[in-house]
C-alpha cells in the first residue's frame, strides 16, 4: 500500500505516524510529507528564526524523525518537502504519487476551531484525492470535554 503521511513536526503528525508504525508493515510504502509555504520559507530567512535551518536541514530533521522510525519497522520511506501549505503539499503528494491513503492527526474539536486552527484533516475530508484515516490526538475524555 502507498500511503501519505502528514508530517507537519506537530503532535498530529506525531500521532499519523505512530498509527502507521502501527498499522503498516514490510511491503508498505509511506511518503512523509511536509508543506513550507514562501511565508514559511521567509520566516524563517528572519533573525531569529534564520538559526532554524534550510529546508536541506529540514529534510534531514525529517529523515530523522519520520523515514529512519518507519525503515526500522521494514517500512519503506520517503521524505518530502514541498514548495506548498500543508495541504495542498499533502493533497499533491497523494494525487501525484497515486496512492492508496493519506495519513492524517487531528486535535479534538469543533468547526469554529477548525477554521480558527486551519487544520488539515477538515479539508481532505471535503475533497480526497483518496482514502484518509484521521488519527485523533486526545483520548476518549478529552474529546467529551471539548467545547470548541
Amino acid at each position: 500500500m502507498k500511503v501519505v503521511l502528514s508530517a507537519d513536526g506537530t503532535q498530529e503528525g506525531e500521532r499519523a505516524l505512530e498509527w502507521c508504525i502501527e498499522h503498516l508493515g514490510p511491503g508498505d510504502e509511506v511518503i512523509a510529507v511536509l508543506g513550507m509555504n514562501p511565508v514559511g520559507e521567509f520566516v524563517l530567512s528572519v533573525p531569529p528564526f534564520d538559526t532554524l535551518g534550510s529546508e536541506q536541514q529540514f529534510s534531514q530533521q525529517m529523515n530523522a524523525d519520520y523515514g529512519e522510525r518507519l525503515h526500522d519497522r521494514g517500512i519503506t520511506a520517503q521524505v518530502r518537502v514541498l514548495p506548498h501549505s500543508q495541504e495542498r503539499a499533502v493533497i499533491d503528494a497523494a494525487a501525484s504519487e497515486h496512492a492508496d491513503l493519506i495519513v492524517v492527526g487531528k486535535r479534538p474539536h469543533g468547526a469554529f476551531g477548525d477554521a480558527m486552527r486551519n487544520e488539515l484533516a477538515p479539508h481532505l475530508v471535503h475533497r480526497p484525492p483518496c482514502a484518509v484515516v484521521v488519527v485523533p490526538t486526545a483520548t476518549t475524555e478529552e474529546v467529551t470535554n471539548t467545547r470548541w
